[in-house]
């Protein structure tokens, strides 16, 4: 059962033992299966890159919004199939890794080769003569918390205000973290609003962190939020507040 076998990699990598390196985060999909529709593989398709050059001309011509530009494009995007030419193994499975480094803050270790060696003698004990394993680097999108409460009267702004940051660092703990989990907006707000001495959070937002000591991933956390959820981009990827005591930012008003 071809099922099971892709399952029971992704349990026996992340209960490795630590003689073959530190992988903290592992998700395997069949090989193919996250990108055949992917905007790079659909215009890999020589028919598809000129219709989207002819797409790409004519907006030239038209005096679009920026969110008329999207749509177009979105419309474009919609329904097309990856150039027949890409061929995938269909007894390959992609494996995503992320590890952790001496702050506890996710690292790429895609790239490191002793690993992957590593990594390749463990695995060889479990795979079927016929698997295929591509090892892969996961995605990083480090964010950050804005919030602002409301504090009833006869408590401390300041001390309820600290409790409520220390209950968001508790959920965002990245050994609670999992690839493609979102974050789930009503329950943050509902995990401050719990907090004693806390009346009402008028807001909550996330918001993205890239460059310079981030990850380089930019996110468009306003794209990806639909009913007060924020989904996770097709990647394999990963939420990380990396810095804490200086990402959520907190407010009494």
């Amino acid at each position: 059962n071809r099922a099971v076998t892709r399952k029971d990699y992704q349990v026996r990598a992340l209960s490795m033992p630590s003689k073959y390196g530190s992988i903290a985060k592992v998700y395997c999909a069949p090989d193919g299966e996250l990108d055949n529709n992917s905007p790079s593989s659909i215009l890999s398709n020589p028919n598809s890159l000129q219709q989207f050059t002819d797409l790409i001309t004519s907006l030239k011509e038209k005096d679009l919004s920026e969110a008329e530009i999207k749509a177009e494009v979105n419309t474009f995007l919609t329904g097309k199939q990856a150039d027949s030419r890409e061929k995938n193994n269909p007894f390959a499975i992609n494996l995503y890794i992320l590890g952790y480094n001496q702050n506890n803050n996710l690292i790429s270790v895609g790239d490191n080769i002793a690993l992957k060696e590593n990594l390749k003698t463990y695995l060889g004990e479990y795979r079927l003569l016929t698997d295929g394993v591509n090892l892969l680097n996961g995605f990083i999108i480090n964010v950050g918390v804005d919030f602002e409460i409301r504090v009833y009267g006869g408590y401390n702004k300041q001390e309820v205000l600290v409790k409520c940051m220390s209950e968001i660092k508790k959920y965002f703990n990245i050994d609670n973290w999992t690839f493609n989990m979102p974050i789930n907006i009503s329950e943050l707000e509902l995990l401050i609003a719990g907090v004693e001495g806390v009346q009402s959070v008028p807001k909550c937002s996330i918001v993205n962190k890239c460059k310079g000591n981030y990850a380089s991933t930019s996110y468009n956390i306003e794209a990806a939020t639909k009913n007060k959820m924020v989904y996770p981009s097709l990647d394999p990827s990963v939420f990380e507040v990396k810095y804490p005591n200086k990402d959520i930012q907190g407010r009494v008003v």
